[in-house]
Formats: structure tokens, sequence, C-alpha cells
């Protein structure tokens, strides 16, 4: 109970500065998920610039932390990002693991298998490298997202069977092969020798065109064009001060991400799962 608390503390603090509450959410649910215990060896596939393993490494838990990307430009930002000494992250593919057979204890694939072409051989390396009864964390896009989140392909999928595919206004979409329904994901996880243990939508409650202004924001943030001050207050591997502005603006998303915990909905932006693997 105690370490669990301690977890929750750092946790609360690393997760400050996140303006993204998807995100917030999505890393909430992940390392309460993980249930940590000492010596973990933990993948994270696609791990883009280590933000996850960031979390992880922080917390106050000794782990073992591997991330792998296909991404070279991630990778080298994930380079300046992380603890390289603690962390070890590889170029590859999730389709083609190169780790050895029961490797880890504990993997995550988060807001990836989107993007793959074959789910079920990502999903089949993921339980070879797993240890007998490992644990899966898996996050993906909800194609039952909320209205608020992105209006546009909402009102282009429901009116016209369609939506925009690339660019800004593609919104939840951009370079998604696919969105999934909770019950096709459970099911393809069964098919591939998992048992789900949970399986929940996180985030329905959000701001009007969250989605695009998170993105804005972020594309801001990046190309350095936001003044230092505001940066360093939105910097999510960071606990930099917030301006006045950030701190209010914060206070207004946060207010109606509560909405979240005091009226869950049975949909959301995100899906999130448990699972463990399973003899075939």
């Amino acid at each position: 109970m105690q370490k669990k608390l301690l977890i929750h503390t750092k946790l609360d603090k690393l997760l400050a500065n996140v303006g993204d509450m998807a995100l917030k959410a999505r890393a909430l649910n992940i390392v309460h998920g993980f249930d940590l215990s000492e010596g973990d060896r933990i993948l994270d596939v696609g791990c883009g610039n280590g933000y996850y393993l960031y979390l992880l490494n922080n917390l106050g838990v000794k782990l073992t932390l591997t991330g792998i990307d296909q991404d070279k430009n991630a990778l080298q930002s994930a380079e300046g990002l992380i603890d390289r000494k603690k962390i070890k992250i590889f170029k590859g593919g999730a389709t083609r693991l190169p780790f050895k057979n029961s490797s880890f204890d504990k993997v995550l694939i988060s807001e990836v298998i989107e993007h793959i072409e074959d789910e079920e051989k990502a999903l089949s390396e993921i339980r070879r490298v797993l240890k007998p009864n490992g644990l899966l964390i898996l996050t993906t896009c909800n194609i039952d997202y909320p209205f608020f989140w992105d209006p546009v392909n909402w009102l282009l999928q429901r009116l016209f069977k369609t939506h925009i595919k690339s660019g800004f206004w593609a919104g939840i979409w951009n370079q998604h092969i696919r969105l999934y329904k909770q019950d096709r994901l459970k099911n393809l996880l069964i098919k591939c020798n998992f048992k789900v243990e949970e399986i929940e939508p996180l985030t329905f409650w959000c701001i009007p065109f969250n989605h695009y202004f998170v993105n804005f924001m972020a594309r801001l943030f990046y190309s350095k064009k936001l003044p230092k001050n505001i940066s360093a207050g939105i910097n999510k591997f960071g606990t930099g001060r917030q301006t006045t502005l950030t701190k209010i603006i914060f206070c207004v998303v946060n207010k109606i991400d509560s909405l979240n915990n005091l009226f869950p909905q049975k949909t959301g932006v995100s899906i999130f799962v448990k699972a463990i693997k399973v003899s075939a």
C-alpha cells in the first residue's frame, strides 16, 4: 500500500505539466495497470520519444526498461530525453522484435497497433517475448470517440461513411490504418492467446475540438515558437513552473477532465486493455 501511494504521488508530480488529458489518462492507467514490482523487465513497443519509459524510470521502483521504435527521428529525440544509462532503446518494428523468447515480464504497446498493417503478427511477437503469464498493457484509438474530440471526422463518419486521412484536419485518424471497437479488440487479443482482464474506454469529457487544440499546441512547442516560460510549463518531460495564464488554462481543462471520474461514459477517446499471456 505504501509503495502504491509513493508511486501515485510521484506520478501526479510527473504529470503536472501534461495538458493533453487523454495522454494523462493513459499514463495513469498504464502505470497503475502494471502494478510495478522491483526488478520488472518492461518493454515499450513503439516507444516514440520515450515518454512512458521516462515516467516509469522516475517512480522510485528499480526496473529494467527497454524501448523499440522504427522511427529514426523519434529515437533520436528519445536519446536526449531519457536516461540512456538506465534505459535501452532499439530501432525495429513490432512485427519482428529483436529479443529472445520470454525476455520480458511486462510489455506496453500504446497508441501503436492502429498504425500496424499486420496487427496479429505484432501481437504474436509481443506474446513470444513475454514470459509465461506475462502482462500486456495496450491502448489504442476508439472509433466511438466523443463528438467534441474531433467534430469534423465524427460528422464525416456518420453522415458520409468517410474521414480525412492525413494532415492537420485528419484529427484522430491521422496516419492510422484503423480505429477499434472494444469488442473487436477483445476478440483480437483472445485470438492471439491473451486473456483480457480489463478493457475500458478512457476520456469522454473534453474541451471542444480537443484534438486540434492539442495538435496545434504540440506543433508550436516542438517548433520552439512558444516563449520559453510557457514551454517550460507545458513540457511533459519536465516539472517547470507554469505562468499564470498556463495555470488558468490547466485549471479549466482539469475541471472538465474531472467529469470523466464523476460521470464515466461507455465510450471515450482511447481504449485501455490489460491482458495476460496464456498457453496456446
